[in-house]
């Protein structure tokens, strides 16, 4: 049986691979090594064959030219023996020789200073060529030579060269002038040479020193072989290349089928490299694969053992490799599915089943439990399975875990009140919970694949209303507030429905329909309708009222209702769902919701009592009731109170004068009987005639000191019975607390009673009237020393203290009295009430009314023993003005 990697490891596999790709990359080498060496051999034959072809080509050619050179030349000859002779008619038959002969281009005779006298073809040029090239020497040495003469070649005015030969002229021996021939050199050379050799070689006719003076053919050399024909007596040689010839159909089609044999064989060479080493990574790839897979793979016998098994079976069953090898598969399986597995597999192997997938719960060796789904497939020619394994467990128990949130989320949604629809973008309903199905009498299978219109909604106008109000939510013009419809159940009720909708959002992002949320709105309703009727009652209720009441939007200002005294007393726009700017005025710069104001109208100004209250109204909007009472006569009312409280002030400052003039009286008498006693002493003094300054000095000045005290008692009576209009300033609590001291000490000595004063250092000012708030500190000391009249007089004290508070500064009063009885304290602070027997119940609640316009309290505490009596005054930095 094969195995499905290496046996002996990676190395045994690189070893591998590398050989098989060494075998197709040789080959291809040989083989272009071979094909090289063959052209090769075949070029270098060609050559020699080419060069023995130009050789022999070379030698016969070469024959032929000197054969026509001379046939040339002994025709000239002859023309040159026959011209000393007088010969009649030879100028015609030289010029018909020219004209017949393409490559001589001249033939002139000349006479004995050299200068032409005939000639056929002749021109100035050509004839004067002796004066141009070299022509003296050859001239002078022509007569003492008989045969040719060769000239060099030489180059005429137009380019072109010519090659001249000179064949003198003697008549009886003696020299009479020359014949000279020029042969045309690009003739000379296409005319002389066969035909057949000019169009298999290239000629060039190269002249002294190595010049070339004609060439024939410009198509291409097919090598570097070159021969050269000489000329003999010109002095001239010809170069014969051979040329590239074209090719003939059979050796065309022989070479192309040899090149095309040899590119098949190079690319089937190639192609098995490619599929070798294709085969080669693709085995390499397996064998990785199988060792690295996080599937499990494993080769399993006939009986059940374990054949072959990668790393990630090890890990899962948590033993080694060799300790599973030969281990039976079912020993993993749980008991009771060993039996079915194996009878399943066997069915594999019998090939009675295709391919299959089968399930199992393996025990590693840890205990724990994995799912596990393997893909069976029968090993053909070989009684094994291939097995590959997938580890299920995460997913399993997610599957778990998934269906248990998924039965959570169905009881969540089976508990809604709420009935949930999907619809996909077509409006056609997907999915609908429960509570939408009572809410509708519908069941889900009645409503799911509905489209538009719905059982649920009602015919004519209403049924139309619900399309416009889907149409707009699906083109994305949704209402986030809502709708609120009227539907129809399956059985024909009527209820009302708020609706809310919302897109449907996939998993991947894209919109796939929308979600609606149905409430049944039916009671919420008919509570809206009861509240319009009692809307209506409470309308008529407020046109009853003396208060002009209007109801304004929170937002917009705009005024939903307001009543006739409303228009009688404030004026504004008449009729509803306007904005009144004359209601706005009213409320411009107010922060409270309860204040006053006056208001300019007809006859004079008006005090206004205006009450804001925050309300939900009909429509369910927010909104705000506004009442305006009409508060001239009591603002009035209340002025006059003050003016009567100030003067009772000031007439219960002069009743505490007079309940003390018994006591102002003994306190002026004693300074008012010092100073008499001093001033009797002076003049009696003076009468004796001992009038020395410095004994008189001191009795004066104790004179002195006691009218002062005399004045400062009459001042601070002054002061305390004045009435003035309040003005406060900042005060510090010590030189008030001492102000009052200085009248109440005189009412303690009289009752035998004293003060303590406990004040701490740093105190910051109050901003008060220092006369007004004396004439309470006095009322509160005074009421201590009547409530302690029963006591000893040692035990008649009463304790003034204070504390600083952030905004505050907190007084405190306190006698050792009997108290206040619970029963009365509620009332203590009432006008005209009193425990005294005497008293007119004006006092505390004066008290009270002084502290208040300071902006403090005043109050009565709880104490073990006594009255202990709390005001608090503001701190001068922190006060606010007092409104106008």
């Amino acid at each position: 049986m094969p195995r499905l990697y290496p046996p002996n490891g990676a190395l045994f596999s690189r070893l591998d691979t590398r050989w098989l790709r060494l075998i197709p990359n040789t080959l291809i080498l040989l083989f272009v090594l071979t094909m090289g060496t063959a052209v090769w051999m075949l070029d270098e034959r060609e050559a020699r064959v080419r060069s023995g072809e130009l050789m022999r080509d070379s030698q016969w050619a070469e024959q032929t030219l000197q054969l026509r050179l001379e046939d040339s030349l002994s025709l000239l000859y002859a023309f040159a023996q026959a011209l000393p002779a007088g010969g009649g008619g030879m100028e015609a038959q030289i010029a018909e020789l020219v004209a017949n002969t393409p490559e001589l281009a001249l033939v002139a005779r000349l006479g004995r200073d050299g200068e032409p006298e005939w000639g056929a073809r002749s021109s100035d040029a050509r004839l004067g060529f002796m004066r141009e090239i070299d022509g003296a020497r050859a001239w002078a040495e022509l007569p003492e030579h008989d045969g040719a003469q060769f000239i060099g070649p030489f180059q005429d005015a137009d380019g072109r060269w010519g090659i001249p030969i000179l064949l003198p002229l003697r008549e009886g021996g003696v020299f009479q002038g020359a014949l000279v021939a020029v042969f045309d050199a690009e003739g000379f050379l296409r005319r002389l040479p066969p035909a057949w050799f000019a169009k298999k070689y290239q000629l060039s006719l190269i002249g002294g020193e190595d010049t070339e003076v004609a060439k024939s053919g410009e198509r291409t050399l097919l090598s570097g072989a070159v021969a050269r024909l000489a000329l003999p007596g010109t002095g001239m040689r010809v170069e014969a290349r051979p040329l590239r010839q074209p090719l003939t159909p059979l050796p065309s089609l022989q070479l192309l089928a040899i090149g095309g044999l040899a590119l098949l064989t190079l690319v089937s060479l190639l192609s098995l490299s490619r599929h070798i080493r294709a085969r080669t990574d693709a085995e390499h790839e397996r064998n990785r694969i199988y060792r690295l897979s996080q599937e499990m793979l494993a080769v399993v016998r006939a009986d059940m053992t374990l054949a072959e098994l990668n790393p990630a079976l090890c890990r899962l069953f948590g033993y080694d490799e060799a300790r599973l090898l030969g281990t039976s598969l079912l020993s993993y399986l749980a008991p009771d599915a060993r039996e079915a597995v194996r009878a399943e597999l066997a069915q594999i192997l019998a090939y009675t089943l295709n391919d299959r997938m089968v399930e199992t719960v393996v025990t590693g060796r840890d205990g724990r439990q994995r799912w596990v789904l393997w893909a069976v497939s029968p090993l053909s020619g070989s009684q094994t399975l291939f097995l590959s394994g997938r580890d299920l467990t995460a997913t399993r128990r997610a599957e778990q875990a998934l269906r248990a949130e998924s039965a959570y989320r169905k009881a969540m949604e089976d508990s809604l009140s709420v009935g949930v629809r999907a619809i996909d973008l077509d409006g056609r309903i997907l999915h609908v919970n429960p509570a939408f199905c009572r809410i509708t009498g519908y069941a889900a299978e009645e409503l799911v694949g509905q489209l538009p219109p719905y059982p649920y909604w009602l015919p004519g106008e209403e049924g139309e209303r619900c399309m416009r109000a889907l149409s707009e939510a699906m083109a994305g013009g949704f209402a986030e507030e809502g709708y609120e419809q009227v539907y129809q159940r399956k059985g024909g009720a009527l209820f009302y429905g708020h609706l809310l909708m919302s897109p449907l959002i996939g998993t991947d992002g894209v919109q796939t329909g929308w979600m609606a949320a149905m409430t049944d709105i039916t009671e919420r309703e008919e509570a809206r309708r009861r509240l319009l009727a009692e809307h209506e009652r409470f309308v008529a209720v407020f046109e009853g009222l003396g208060a002009a009441v209007a109801v304004v939007d929170a937002d917009s200002a705009e005024r939903y209702f307001s009543n006739v005294r409303y228009h009688e007393l404030i004026g504004g726009v008449e009729g509803e769902h306007c904005c009144d700017l004359t209601l706005s005025r009213l409320q411009a710069g107010q922060s409270d919701d309860d204040y006053e104001l006056c208001w300019p109208a007809e006859g004079g100004e008006r005090w206004l009592s205006v009450r804001r209250r925050a309300i939900r109204w009909v429509n369910g909007r927010d909104a705000r009731m506004v009442m305006v009472f009409d508060t001239t006569r009591e603002h009035l009312a209340s002025e006059e109170y003050a003016q009567q409280l100030q003067r009772m002030q000031a007439k219960s400052r002069l009743i505490s004068m007079g309940e003390m003039a018994s006591t102002l009286a003994h306190e002026l008498n004693q300074p008012l009987s010092a100073i008499a006693n001093y001033q009797r002493g002076c003049i009696e003094r003076l009468r004796q005639g001992r009038t020395d300054p410095a004994a008189l000095l001191p009795v004066l000045e104790k004179v002195a000191v006691q009218a002062e005290r005399a004045g400062q008692i009459v001042h601070r009576v002054r002061d305390f019975v004045k009435q003035s209009a309040p003005v406060r300033s900042p005060h510090a609590l010590a030189d008030l607390v001492d102000a009052t001291l200085a009248l109440a000490e005189i009412e303690a000595r009289r009752q035998s009673a004293r003060v303590e004063v406990r004040l701490p250092t740093g105190l910051p000012p109050v901003e008060v009237d220092a006369v007004l708030i004396e004439q309470v500190l006095f009322n509160l000391i005074r009421n201590g020393f009547d409530a302690m009249r029963a006591l000893p007089a040692q035990q008649r004290v009463v304790v003034v203290s204070a504390t600083a508070g952030a905004r505050q500064v907190e007084l405190t009063v306190a006698d050792q009295g009997p108290g206040v009885p619970e029963p009365l304290r509620a009332s203590l602070f009432d006008a005209f009430f009193t425990t005294k027997p005497d008293g007119m119940g004006m006092g505390l609640n004066i008290c009270r009314t002084i502290v208040e316009q300071h902006r403090g309290h005043l109050w009565l505490g709880q104490a073990d023993a006594g009255a202990v009596f709390h005001l608090t005054l503001p701190i001068a930095e922190t006060i606010c003005p007092s409104p106008p």
